[in-house]
């Protein structure tokens, strides 16, 4: 990987931008309604269909190993897509007119996001430090994983409970382009802001049907920082304070009630954990759009092309359960209530009566009939790809959630304020975004009958609901200026959602967007699923796509219906509001940056997208080892090392090369499901393994584990000062030396089917 990996990030690029257009005829035939006929999801959607197709493959038995089976898919995507553009699944003629009104934004978007994030981890491309160790951990060993379902790599032997399939899809695409892990890491990180952003741009242009504000859109969402980054540069100034990832970056997201906190999406993607939760927001957003596709769309309902549009929405849902469960619940809720919600063709025509008024009988009854029908419609074909898709899931996993649910305690409760801090720009924007509606409509002759002023204010004690069941089980100090906030929003979203107006469609998909986020703000407050802290950090980073988009989008209908009915003084007045908190929210994230780049955690900065070259300096014997694990071990054999606390310099032979070790952090494997007993039982194996002067019990030990390489070095040392090496050098029954790189030594144990002189158990 010559010049600094940028060979290899270019190479990458062009893998991805592959994929993404070999279904770019498919995805633009099923969406002939949207503006840029589905062009910015494709970007996920290509990549995403192989590593699926890998996934399926792989559960099915049907993989031999190696690169054999990836570079097949490949090959068959790439054809279909070579297929699909020479039979014409959409005429020539419409392609290029797409390319030519759509490709400058959407490749904007994605080449541009993509590569300024890229600048950033190659300014900053160290996987070290906050569970970066993890991440690396589980995707090194998912590029060397051939079976499903998979072993957990730090507690090898035991089934994976974790939702693991965004990793698995970054490794898919890591096993096709033959990129290694060190560089893979920071591709995937700046890859995932372009492909949010592509998403965002598709359904902000979907929404508001302009394509110039859409794409400048996809770029505030992405680049956004929270009002409490601007409140922290503003006290560091008072008090004199420089700014730095201390002062500023961390503690703008520990303003929850501890032990809560809250990321949002720019924070993340500049963190550069490669968790869970980051890498399912394109699919989250992407699920949006397609739901609003088909809400905007009633003509599709029935046919062929809406048929695989619920299909792969359902995937997509449905995929969200193995990529971060909690959102597959707050966005499943939220594509299901826009399904419910979408335009719906009706069988016929009402009779009307010689006023030419409809009878509201038969109104009632088409309508009902109608909605009826496509509500079993979506349910079969959109409910069915998402429970295939779970169910496909649980087989693939020991699916096994430590934790219950319940009403959060009293002390546990967020203030107001708090949570104005972390998301006040969306929040109080959504409501002032709602007032300009309220206004605008009433000023253009809208009234709202009884009927929909009744509705609408149902849509706002449903926010209230939350905090009075929490109320009634003996609950206080509840946060009830944040109810208020969510229910006056409400208010507005139902009043959007009832309207009858034909121009209206896009505002009823808005108005869902902007109650869903509301209520999950209220139920958020007073309940928790597994563990608070999870629930808050987890569920906020929904609300923040959701309040964010709404906002954005909200914001351009606002603006519209004041140009037409307000003064020129309110108009510069909103123009003021709105360019402040831009300037505003993008200072916030330019500090951010700094702060992250200028954070120096090793002896020496290297400029590159290598995430392990730092290893090199500050251990360089265990990097000749890694380097020589990664070259010459094929496979998921399991290797001992040093166990020790989380956070610490433990288990790097396995954050480097994925190959399971027995156990590695702690507390991480016990949240997976690991039992405490068993932690404790494999922390005592390791011991044994390194420090008992008996020979039975070091043979049980690596019987019981299955353990094919044993690592010693610097750490291990530290570790264990009882560290008997002479025993790994002289007993020959037990271990051979494989390779020693200065003070690290590799033996692998008699047994290990990686030893040439390989002896069964029996033997033994």
């Amino acid at each position: 990987m010559e010049l600094f990996g940028i060979g290899a990030f270019l190479w990458w690029l062009v893998v991805v931008e592959a994929f993404s257009f070999a279904v770019l005829p498919f995805v633009a035939w099923m969406c002939p309604g949207a503006p840029d006929r589905g062009y910015g999801i494709s970007k996920l959607v290509g990549p995403f269909l192989l590593a699926a197709s890998l996934w399926v493959c792989t559960l099915l038995g049907i993989n031999p190993g190696g690169d054999t089976l990836p570079v097949f898919l490949s090959c068959v995507l790439l054809l279909v897509g070579y297929l699909g553009y020479s039979k014409g699944v959409v005429s020539r003629m419409e392609l290029k007119k797409l390319l030519r009104e759509y490709g400058p934004s959407v490749e904007g978007v994605f080449l541009g996001i993509t590569c300024v994030y890229g600048v950033i981890r190659f300014l900053n491309p160290e996987i070290f430090w906050g569970e970066k160790p993890m991440d690396s951990t589980f995707l090194n060993f998912f590029v060397r994983n051939n079976f499903l379902p998979p072993e957990d790599p730090w507690a090898s032997g035991s089934p994976m409970s974790y939702y693991y399939l965004g990793l698995y899809f970054i490794a898919a695409l890591l096993k096709v382009s033959g990129i290694p892990v060190a560089y893979g890491f920071n591709f995937a990180m700046a890859t995932l802001a372009g492909w949010i952003g592509c998403a965002l741009f598709s359904l902000c242009v979907l929404l508001t049907k302009n394509r110039r504000y859409a794409f400048w859109c996809a770029w505030l969402l992405l680049f956004a920082s929270n009002p409490e980054v601007m409140r922290l540069i503003i006290v560091n100034i008072w008090s004199g304070t420089s700014f730095n990832f201390d002062t500023v970056f961390w503690p703008s997201t520990r303003v929850f009630t501890s032990p809560s906190f809250l990321e949002y999406t720019s924070w993340s993607l500049l963190f550069a954990d490669l968790h869970a939760h980051v890498i399912a927001i394109p699919f989250t957003v992407t699920a949006l759009v397609l739901a609003a596709m088909i809400s905007l769309d009633p003509d599709s309902r029935y046919t062929t092309r809406g048929f695989w549009v619920r299909i792969l929405l359902g995937v997509v849902v449905g995929a969200l359960f193995g990529c971060n469960t909690w959102d597959f619940i707050s966005f499943g809720g939220v594509v299901g209530v826009v399904l419910l919600a979408a335009r719906v063709p009706l069988f016929w025509d009402p009779p009307r009566d010689k006023n030419d008024k409809p009878y509201i009988g038969e109104v009632v009854l088409s309508v009902g009939f109608s909605r009826v029908v496509a509500a079993v419609w979506d349910l079969c074909v959109f409910g069915f790809a998402t429970g295939l898709t779970v169910w496909l899931y649980t087989k693939a996993v020991a699916f096994n959630p430590q934790g219950g649910w319940g009403y959060a305690g009293s002390q546990e409760f967020n203030a107001t304020l708090k949570i104005v801090r972390v998301i006040g720009y969306w929040l109080l924007g959504s409501l002032a975004v709602s007032a300009c509606l309220l206004w605008g409509f009433r000023q253009a002759g809208y009234r709202m009958s009884p009927g929909q002023r009744l509705l609408a204010c149902l849509a706002a004690l449903l926010a209230l609901v939350p905090g009075v069941m929490s109320a009634s089980t003996g609950h206080h100090s509840l946060p009830w200026g944040i109810f208020v906030i969510c229910s006056m929003v409400c208010v507005v979203a139902g009043a959007l959602l009832w309207m009858d107006r034909r121009e209206a469609y896009e505002l009823k998909v808005l108005a869902i967007f902007m109650g869903g986020f509301s209520i999950l703000i209220c139920v958020l407050e007073v309940f928790f699923l597994l563990d608070r802290m999870n629930t808050l950090f987890k569920g906020y980073m929904a609300v923040w796509i959701l309040s964010g988009v709404a906002t954005v989008v909200g914001a351009y209908y606002a603006y519209g219906l004041l140009k037409q009915y307000a003064s020129k003084k309110m108009i510069r007045c909103a123009q003021f509001v709105t360019a402040l908190t831009i300037v505003s929210l993008l200072a916030g994230t330019a500090v951010n940056v700094y702060a992250v780049v200028a954070r120096k955690r090793v002896p020496t900065r290297h400029y590159t997208f290598d995430g392990t070259a730092y290893l090199h300096e500050m251990n360089p014997d265990d990097a000749a080892l890694i380097d020589w694990l990664n070259t010459h071990v094929s496979g998921t054999p399991v290797i001992v090392e040093a166990q020790g606390g989380g956070y610490r310099e433990y288990t790097r032979i396995a954050m480097h090369t994925g190959l399971p070790t027995v156990l590695g952090w702690e507390h991480h494997a016990k949240q997976r499901g690991l039992s405490s007993q068993s932690a404790l039982e494999r922390r005592k194996a390791i011991k044994t393994i390194y420090s008992s002067e008996s020979i039975d019990e070091v043979r049980e030990a690596l019987l019981n584990y299955r353990v094919d390489y044993v690592v010693v070095g610097k750490i291990e040392r530290n570790a264990y000062r009882r560290l008997i090496q002479e025993r790994f050098d002289k007993d020959s029954e037990l271990f051979t030396h494989v390779a020693s790189f200065g003070e690290t030594s590799l033996y692998v144990t008699y047994f290990s089917k990686y030893n040439s002189n390989y002896k069964s158990e029996k033997d033994l």
